[in-house]
């Protein structure tokens, strides 16, 4: 019982996570790349405020109850292993966010903090963009995992 709630518990917070990226992926990166650079440092630098605030919580539980149903599951079996490559999946994409995404979005909440404008927002926005496809292809992974975990239960 406590694997399973564990699991639906990964699929929800691992969840939110993967919504957010796959929608930067396939909405945001086009339609930042459309707009003008005051635009993208002002809208953007509002988002990485609240999203760094709120974000983390998500990925934390997700990391702590992925890795909790696969110790929970005997080693060596398929659902140890696929909980294992969806772990695995949870932390590229943190490993990507946090060296390269967070230093732009605390530059850009930097910026708006003591009200200078950025002289490079759109250089920022597209060096955030070079990740987000691949941070929206690990948490698919992830995902996927965790759901397969979840059809074998």
């Amino acid at each position: 019982m406590l694997a399973n709630v564990l699991l639906v518990l990964a699929v929800l917070s691992a969840g939110v996570v993967y919504g957010v990226d796959v929608f930067f992926a396939v909405v945001g990166r086009p339609a930042l790349a459309a707009s003008d650079e005051r635009a993208i440092a002002n809208v953007m630098a509002h988002l990485h405020w609240v999203a760094d605030a709120r974000m983390p919580t998500f990925g934390a539980l997700a990391v702590l109850s992925t890795a909790a149903v696969a110790a929970m599951n005997p080693l060596g079996s398929l659902s140890s292993g696929l909980a294992i490559a969806a772990l695995a999946g949870l932390l590229v994409q943190l490993g990507l966010y946090l060296t390269v995404a967070k230093p732009v979005n605390d530059a850009m909440k930097a910026a708006t903090q003591q009200g200078t404008p950025l002289d490079n927002p759109r250089a920022l926005q597209n060096r955030w963009d070079s990740v987000i496809v691949g941070r929206a292809i690990a948490m698919t992974w992830a995902m996927a995992c965790l759901l397969v975990t979840g059809a074998l239960h």
